[in-house]
């Protein structure tokens, strides 16, 4: 059987991440896969990669083409070198390789960080208001209503003398 090793998307829109899989060539992209083999996530900083070492020599050593990018992929793992030193699968000390950020640092991501807010620029304290300066013997404004019923009283007042 002619087997691949390649990548799978797997993550939300925009948030890709892969699993690292066996499947058959002749199934094409949409084809099922035969085994996962381990992850990468190109998101983090560093990038991280987990390998299922063991599992992976195996299916090389049947025949497996690895994909252009997981062969650089296995590469910066040391897996590919172990494969043309033909190291045995049952004897590697780790069954799982895995490169990228420590375990403490995991959400790590490439997206740039949102610019924090400016602090609000302190207002400055209100300057004392200088006391009204009195006016210059201001009159009281009287109504006009209240003048035309003067008006009016003093013209009754006029007739009744009479």
């Amino acid at each position: 059987m002619a087997t691949t090793i390649r990548l799978k998307r797997v993550g939300a829109k925009k948030a890709a991440s892969y699993r690292i899989i066996v499947t058959d060539q002749r199934e094409g992209t949409s084809g099922p896969s035969i085994e996962r083999l381990g992850l990468y996530n190109p998101r983090t900083e560093p990038s991280l990669v987990r390998i299922n070492a063991a599992r992976t020599l195996h299916w090389l050593n049947e025949g497996a083409k690895p994909s252009d990018t997981v062969r650089s992929l296995l590469r910066k793992t040391g897996l590919w070198q172990q494969f043309h030193d033909g190291v045995d699968p049952a004897s590697l000390e780790t069954a799982i390789v895995e490169i990228g950020p420590p375990p403490g640092r995991r959400g790590t991501s490439r997206r740039p960080m949102p610019k924090p807010e400016a602090p609000p620029e302190p207002e400055a304290p209100p300057e004392p208001e200088a006391p009204p300066e009195p006016e210059a013997e201001a009159k009281p404004e009287a109504d006009p209503r209240a003048e035309a019923a003067a008006d009016s009283d003093a013209a009754d007042g006029d007739d009744a003398d009479d």
